[in-house]
């Protein structure tokens, strides 16, 4: 990547002088590193959100940019590979500092942008990123349930095809653990002692309560569902932390999928109540651990997902018109074909076909 490049024309489109060529190319820079993404997306936000305090950014620059100096000291002590958000690479920093520093005046917001970038960057390396090694492990296999009972008295119900890891020197001076799936937890309360789960770009911290985590790898969004207590839910990709309340439900979409997100105006971040079905005491999203597989307004491709790890086999899709179909309903004590049925029913549009150990939707 041309960092030099990108800064300028970056700085460019800031001053509105950008011409239909090179405004083709900055995008082609943006879609190409992530890190160009993620400072070109914090930049613009804060330029929208800052256009009336422009009088007043020149004396404001001065004090932004010590803030800068000072910091920069501190992140050279850190190594870039090591700090969780992409867009703190310190050959990235370097160069927008001599870009600021020979454009001046329209490139203040992009200053105020990465002082917040990197101061945020910097409390999340020492509070959050340190490099976590785990230790012991458990997993579930697709169709399979298990409770975990862990040494701190929590127990945690992992639903199939699911992995969930303890960080070394588990409940000494926290509680971290990593999940790969989906889990609900039920942590004993220990104010010395945080419990904190990782999961794919998120993290969530608590120090007593009982929440839902859906982050398989195979699934472009990521869903937290409390249930009971409290928690502080932090989102990876934009430093964005969300306390939720119970019977609250915060579902991100992944970073591959925002970009068409954008497109269409659709939210990367949907903040909705958890949903009881009819004749159900518990939200959908926990009814797994009553045995029962629960849609609630599921688009195809997690429908299939659901299916496949609870009868574990195989299942694609083969139609990109069937994202746009969704299901809600409860099945309790189906076997594979009578759940296919009842999908096929609710929408007859879609046919299935069976390939050796392959299930295909159309």
């Amino acid at each position: 990547m041309n960092q030099d490049q990108f800064l300028d024309l970056l700085n460019r489109q800031l001053e509105g002088r950008l011409n239909p060529e090179e405004k083709r190319l900055l995008e082609k820079l943006i879609n190409e590193d992530s890190r160009n993404k993620v400072l070109y997306n914090f930049i613009v936000s804060k330029v929208q959100s800052s256009q009336s305090s422009i009088p007043n950014t020149e004396s404001a620059f001065d004090q932004i940019w010590q803030q800068i100096e000072s910091t920069e000291s501190e992140i050279n002590t850190v190594k870039s590979e090591e700090i969780a958000t992409p867009s703190l690479r310190l050959s990235l920093f370097e160069t927008l500092k001599l870009k600021v520093k020979k454009v001046g005046y329209p490139f203040y917001l992009a200053a105020a942008s990465v002082l917040i970038i990197l101061s945020t960057g910097i409390w999340w390396y020492k509070h959050q990123a340190r490099s976590i090694e785990y230790g012991m492990h458990y997993s579930s296999a697709k169709g399979e349930k298990r409770i975990l009972n862990l040494p701190d008295g929590s127990t945690v119900w992992l639903n199939g095809d699911s992995k969930l890891y303890l960080a070394k020197g588990f409940n000494k001076k926290d509680r971290h653990v990593k999940l790969i799936g989906e889990g609900f937890f039920s942590v004993a309360k220990d104010k010395r002692h945080p419990f904190i789960v990782s999961y794919k770009d998120a993290e969530v911290k608590v120090l007593g309560t009982k929440f839902n985590i859906r982050a398989y790898p195979d699934e472009h969004k990521i869903q937290t569902s409390l249930v009971e207590g409290a928690i502080e839910m932090t989102d990876r990709t934009n430093g964005e932390t969300y306390r939720m309340i119970p019977g609250e439900k915060i579902t991100i979409a992944e970073k591959l999928v925002q970009q068409a997100l954008r497109k269409t105006r659709s939210p990367l971040v949907q903040r909705t109540e958890l949903q009881i079905q009819e004749g159900e005491k518990m939200p959908s999203e926990t009814l797994w651990l009553e045995n029962k597989l629960s849609f609630e307004g599921d688009p195809m491709s997690i429908v299939a997902s659901k299916i496949s790890k609870w009868y574990n086999r195989n299942i694609i899709i083969n139609n990109t018109e069937l994202e746009n179909t969704t299901f809600t309903g409860t099945m309790e004590g189906y076997n594979l074909d009578m759940a296919l049925k009842t999908i096929t029913l609710a929408n007859p549009a879609i046919r299935v076909k069976h390939e050796n150990d392959t299930i295909i939707l159309y």
